[in-house]
């Protein structure tokens, strides 16, 4: 039960440093569109709102349901749309034959925001990320592409205080039920997330 308890607690710590990185962030958005005089400002504030919701409401749940995660993706690339406009190109393919699968809150959110953290425009001057998410009753599978910036040298991807959190609440979580792989390539960086539920 002491093991057990300890977990949680660090499941627990792990998730608190996902919230003000993540919160950071959107304000960072909301304040640019707001400097620019933005008709998406109040758009944006709306979905903040939603996402603000999901955190304080479900975030400290031990599961939530594999829609309501989805649904925090997209009002997150919602968010960056707005801010990106024309110069982002987001694919979101996903086949789910149970939405309501249970998932641990947080689980997904942390590999759309490195993609633009570490992302950029890439040889065609276009930002692209493509998500593609299986669901099945017993499997997750998550992947996720984004283009780098080729004018700047970019900092490796899979060392970041974010992906460092999500690969230790994977293991706390989901312990020899997971595979994660994340990899920089010429024109962007890729991260594969295998999930094989009881």
């Amino acid at each position: 039960r002491l093991i057990k308890a300890k977990a949680e607690a660090e499941i627990q710590l792990l998730k608190g440093q996902l919230h003000p990185h993540f919160l950071f962030n959107s304000l960072n958005n909301i304040y640019s569109l707001a400097l620019s005089r933005s008709e998406h400002t109040a758009d944006s504030i709306l979905k903040l709102t939603e996402l603000l919701d999901y955190l304080v409401y479900r975030a400290g749940m031990e599961k939530v349901a594999l829609n309501k995660e989805i649904e925090l993706v997209e009002n997150y690339i919602g968010l960056e749309e707005l801010r990106y406009g024309d110069r982002l190109k987001v694919a979101f393919d996903r086949s789910v034959s149970n939405d309501a699968l249970p998932v641990a809150p947080l689980i997904l959110l942390p590999f759309a925001e490195n993609c633009f953290k570490h992302g950029g425009a890439g040889k065609d001057g276009l930002f692209r990320v493509d998500i593609n998410l299986e669901a099945a009753e017993n499997r997750l599978s998550f992947r996720i592409f984004n283009t780098k910036n080729q004018r700047k040298k970019n900092l490796r991807a899979s060392g970041g205080v974010g992906l460092k959190n999500i690969r230790q609440r994977l293991e706390l979580l989901y312990p020899g039920k997971y595979t994660l792989m994340i990899r920089e390539e010429p024109d962007g960086f890729r991260v594969e997330l295998e999930i094989k539920f009881e």
